[in-house]
């Protein structure tokens, strides 16, 4: 049996086919070389310069300059915990070429999916990130950032943002939020009144907010929550953004009207808050507060007329 003779290439095709097989011996050798713990070192010096101190169990090579890593956590000077059951980086290559470097990421944690892009050069600093799935219950961070309070839900969120420390002119981009079935419950401080309250489980429906941010200020269009016992909304709600989000300045107002159907779960809670926000009361039956603190730890106290 006479086999078929091979394409000879000449010319262009012949200098194409080096360099292809030239780019893929490359790619196939990082791969295969990656220095996946020196990576882990260099991850862990760039978060400590941060204020975190990553742990991890298990760190892989993964593509063709990324690594894979399992059972993370990452715990900041302040105590916060962030498990993060797995999660994969990878250095976009294409940045490089313009100046700037580039890491992609993909998070399983909370039970849900993070992913997105975090790029910095020329002293920009950019954040694009989706995240779907996120089961706020099992958040101890947003747990500890509402004083104890129990928040529950499924989060979705979808940012863009480009940070310019020395020039918030420059600072840009959108935020939008939305959970699904919210749910609140737990010790809660009633703003006058000595010590706290127990609140019973209570639905807050659909939360969903959005913010465009522009000149360093990340100023709420929209910021509600309907549907459940209690309609809440954002007014002239803000915060200054900065690379530590969770010590970023938050103003503004917001209102909240709770429906009959919840008083009648908790009568003895109503005439206790009557007392209490009685100077924060509206014709309308809602209560109004002035917003204040900080995002991670965001504080409230009653709005006299």
């Amino acid at each position: 049996m006479k086999l078929p003779r091979l394409p000879v290439l000449e010319g262009w095709r012949k200098r194409a086919a080096y360099g292809v097989f030239t780019g893929l011996a490359f790619l196939f050798a990082l791969q295969r070389t990656f220095p996946a713990d020196a990576v882990r070192e260099r991850l862990t010096l760039e978060a400590a310069a941060q204020g975190w101190q990553v742990r991890m169990n298990d760190i892989a090579p993964s593509g063709f300059a990324g690594v894979r890593m399992a059972e993370v956590t990452l715990e900041s000077r302040e105590g916060t915990r962030i498990p993060v059951e797995k999660a994969w980086l990878s250095l976009r290559l294409w940045p490089l070429l313009l100046g700037k470097r580039s890491l992609a990421f993909d998070l399983r944690l909370f039970q849900g999916r993070l992913n997105g892009v975090l790029e910095s050069g020329r002293g920009v600093q950019r954040l694009a990130l989706r995240g779907e799935g996120l089961d706020l219950a099992a958040a101890a961070p947003v747990k500890q950032a509402l004083g104890g309070l129990d928040l529950s839900g499924v989060l979705r969120a979808d940012m863009d943002v480009t940070l310019d420390p020395k020039d918030q002119q420059r600072t840009t981009g959108r935020i939008q939020l939305g959970v699904e079935k919210a749910g609140l419950g737990g010790q809660v401080s009633v703003p006058g009144m000595a010590g706290g309250l127990t609140l019973p489980k209570t639905s807050l429906g659909t939360l969903t907010g959005q913010a465009t941010v522009k000149a360093g200020k990340a100023e709420f269009e929209k910021l509600e929550a309907r549907g459940g016992d209690v309609d809440a909304t954002g007014e002239q709600l803000y915060f200054m953004v900065q690379p530590r989000l969770e010590f970023a300045p938050l103003f503004g107002r917001a209102r909240v009207k709770v429906a009959d159907a919840f008083w009648q779960k908790a009568p003895s809670l109503r005439a206790v808050a009557d007392a209490a926000l009685a100077s924060a009361r509206r014709p309308d039956g809602s209560w109004q507060f002035q917003i204040y603190g900080s995002l991670g730890h965001p504080q409230a106290k009653a709005l006299g007329p």
